[in-house]
């Protein structure tokens, strides 16, 4: 029987059409970011249009460019008002460096003196982060100050933790202590010095990702604005494939592409939700520590709420930096763990439940999604996983939506399906 290509097609038509979707989606992965913060724009630019036209009586067009004179006002009063104070905030805590170096020998002597044996493997700790060089050479700067200081009573410094207390004299004691602080001062500046300067290393990368992202943000804003202006026109002319050549691949995939995006506008619905409830337990957190321009600093909790895992390190830094140069460390100790524990309160119960509500899905299954999709596809996977997932189940897999009827003995289940 010869090869017939008309047949092939016709025997495998939905297969090669998803297949052709797939490839373009491939090829068009580098513009992702761009493409979906423009629908989101879309998304949240939609319900605010109607909200103008239904309200105030206003046309489309108007309100339509109303709402985004609104969005470009938001965005420009955040970088104008977020940007100067993270940077004012680094260059004074630059500055205040050498504050800092202080208050870590306080807090390391602090705890020498309450929890002597904490002492030593906080310095091993300190030296395992250094390289061998560093180390080396701190090992050198300490044979001479041992020498200095004529520490000859006892070999090495280790060796007197094996000795009673009772058989060193008050001088040798006193010549440990000193031979000590000076090891964690060297620790401690030479750590500083290792962080700084891949601090210093990562700052053009960090300039050129808020260019980057500046301008995707911007041109998804010019895109949406011009897809949501002309949105008539734009639909008769998807419409229009319907009698074209490429009638079968309409057909195929519209609905589906429909369908989906209506899922991903929910996603975002409940984002936005976990971004209200992270930004007041946060703000909470920080007028309890007493951090000050609490905000501002709640602003950017809210805006990087809509970035999972990254956003919660972009949000963190100008916090840890308010709080080391009002508080000092202890202080920004204690915005790390109040972070941490909005962190865990938000991934293991409010992630699940709210995502569950809307998307009618046990909250443990959301919490293995996000944890799978985080694992396998990194920042897309934490913020397309779970409706992703949703899609598949309940409109490629035909899996029916969760019913707490379920739950309840079959009898009783029969009856209530009588009664409907």
């Amino acid at each position: 029987m010869p090869f017939s290509l008309d047949s092939f097609y016709e025997a495998n038509r939905r297969i090669l059409i998803w297949l052709i979707l797939i490839g373009l989606l491939w090829l068009l992965r580098d513009f992702f970011g761009l493409i979906f913060i423009t629908f989101v724009l879309a998304f949240i630019a939609t319900p605010l249009i109607r909200l103008g036209q239904n309200k105030l009586k206003l046309s489309y067009r108007l309100s339509l460019s109303l709402v985004y004179i609104f969005f470009l006002v938001g965005l420009g009063s955040f970088f104008h008002y977020v940007t100067p104070s993270v940077i004012g905030e680094a260059s004074r805590f630059m500055n205040n460096l050498s504050e800092l170096q202080l208050k870590l020998l306080e807090l390391k002597q602090d705890i020498g003196s309450k929890y002597p044996g904490v002492e030593r493997s906080l310095h091993g700790y300190i030296r395992s982060i250094l390289d061998e060089d560093t180390q080396k050479v701190i090992d050198r700067e300490l044979n001479l100050f041992k020498r200095t200081i004529n520490l000859s009573e006892v070999e090495q410094p280790e060796d007197a933790e094996n000795k009673e207390d009772s058989s060193m004299t008050e001088k040798t004691q006193e010549k440990l202590k000193k031979y000590y602080d000076k090891e964690a001062e060297l620790l401690i500046d030479s750590l500083m010095t290792k962080q700084m300067d891949k601090a210093r290393e990562q700052v053009p990368k960090l300039i050129n990702h808020f260019y980057q992202a500046t301008g995707t943000m911007l041109l998804a804003l010019l895109f949406s604005f011009l897809i949501l202006f002309d949105s008539v026109r734009l639909g008769d002319l998807m419409k229009s494939l319907h009698d074209s050549r490429l009638r079968d691949f309409y057909q195929e995939t519209a609905q589906p592409v429909v369908r989906f995006a209506y899922v991903i506008g929910r996603a975002i619905q409940a984002q936005a939700m976990i971004a209200c409830v992270n930004t007041f337990l946060t703000l909470i957190g920080l007028i309890i520590l007493g951090i000050p321009s609490v905000a501002l600093l709640s602003l950017i909790v809210f805006v990087c709420s809509f970035i999972p895992v990254l956003g919660v390190f972009i949000s963190t830094t100008p916090m840890v930096l308010i709080a080391l140069n009002t508080g000092g460390l202890t202080l920004a100790l204690a915005i790390v763990v109040m972070i941490t524990v909005v962190h865990i309160i938000e991934a293991y119960g409010l992630n699940p439940l709210i995502y569950g509500k809307h998307f009618k899905l046990n909250p443990v299954l959301v919490l293995i999604i996000l944890l799978i999709a985080y694992h396998s596809f990194g920042l897309w996977g934490m913020i397309l996983g779970v409706p992703v997932t949703y899609y598949f189940i309940h409109d490629v897999f035909g899996v029916p939506l969760w019913d707490e009827r379920r739950l309840e003995p079959a009898n009783t289940v029969l009856e209530a399906s009588i009664n409907d």
